[in-house]
């Protein structure tokens, strides 16, 4: 088993496939010195959130662990460099409208968390910045706007998935706006 952890922010993408083809040959020569040497070797196991596109075309792996980079989040999408289209978002709801250009959401840290990577408001005009608290979001606009109102729901592309999904109960698997599947986060509040 094996994580290529050195290439994972390598932001040019030649470099980054080099990088783990090198590493992944290392790890498969050894594979093959092991069952030369007599040893069971069944499965060789490699990759992570930020390498997996390169590992799943490598001879010899039996086994990728892509992780959180199936959701596509700001995280694995701006630090990771990965070029795929988000799979995880958000819906929150404005509840509040102070001011023309004040949103007040219903989402904060508990639902939405910053920590490793902001939240992408999807749908909204340009942001001059997002607060947030416990249990509230409060974005300013750049230009005032009437829209959202309030009950409107806005959608967020997740900052990191894997500090989000275990905060919520379920995820809602849709496709073109039809719900195919409801997925019970089964982690939910197992932490001791």
């Amino acid at each position: 088993m094996a994580w290529e952890s050195h290439a994972v922010t390598i932001a040019d993408k030649s470099a980054k496939e080099q990088t783990v083809k090198d590493a992944l040959a290392r790890l498969t020569s050894t594979a093959a010195l092991c069952r030369a040497a007599g040893y069971s070797v069944d499965i060789v196991s490699c990759g992570g959130s930020g390498t997996f596109p390169f590992c799943i075309a490598q001879p010899g792996v039996t086994e990728v662990q892509i992780g959180g980079a199936i959701f596509s989040d700001v995280h694995y999408r701006d630090h990771c460099h990965l070029d795929m289209p988000p799979a995880l978002t958000l819906l929150a709801t404005v509840t509040s409208r102070p001011t023309a250009t004040r949103i007040i959401l219903d989402a904060g840290r508990k639902a939405l968390p910053p920590d490793l990577a902001v939240p992408q408001a999807l749908q909204l005009p340009a942001l001059t910045t997002m607060k947030f608290s416990a249990e509230h979001l409060t974005l300013e606009l750049a230009v005032a706007s009437e829209t959202p109102k309030i009950g409107d729901r806005v959608e967020f592309i997740v900052g990191y998935s894997d500090m989000t999904v275990f905060l919520h109960e379920e995820i809602v698997a849709h496709r073109k706006r039809t719900i195919e599947h409801v997925w019970p986060i089964a982690a939910r509040g197992r932490l001791k």
